[in-house]
């Protein structure tokens, strides 16, 4: 990631059909699947959810909490590479990727 982007505050998207929530001490993000028209036809035939649940890990958790608005980029991954050390290393790689992956599922936004 370039450096004047680890300046950037991610903040998690308040959005009434995204939801958050703990279980076992980590975090579960759901929201509703977005079906094509052959997807919604074929679940119309046998089935399924309506919704795509994210289950985190104790590190993406962390992350996600995190991105509060108020943490910028760097500062996250201080805090994960302190709080988690060699299990996460190189802890920069894993805070971008999974920056990266909330970016592109539209659940955080970037602030300068």
């Amino acid at each position: 990631m370039k450096e004047n982007l680890l300046s950037y505050k991610p903040k998690q998207i308040k959005n009434d059909e995204v939801k958050c929530v703990y279980e076992d001490n980590k975090i579960v993000i759901i929201y509703p699947k977005k079906f094509g028209r052959i997807e919604k036809w074929v679940k119309n035939k046998i089935g399924g959810t309506e919704e795509i649940r994210r289950p985190l890990d104790r590190f993406t958790t962390f992350i996600w909490e995190k991105c509060d608005g108020v943490n910028n980029i760097a500062q996250i991954i201080s805090k994960f590479d302190g709080k988690f050390g060699e299990e996460v290393a190189p802890a920069d790689v894993r805070v971008q990727k999974f920056i990266k992956q909330l970016l592109e599922l539209n659940l955080i936004s970037l602030n300068p």
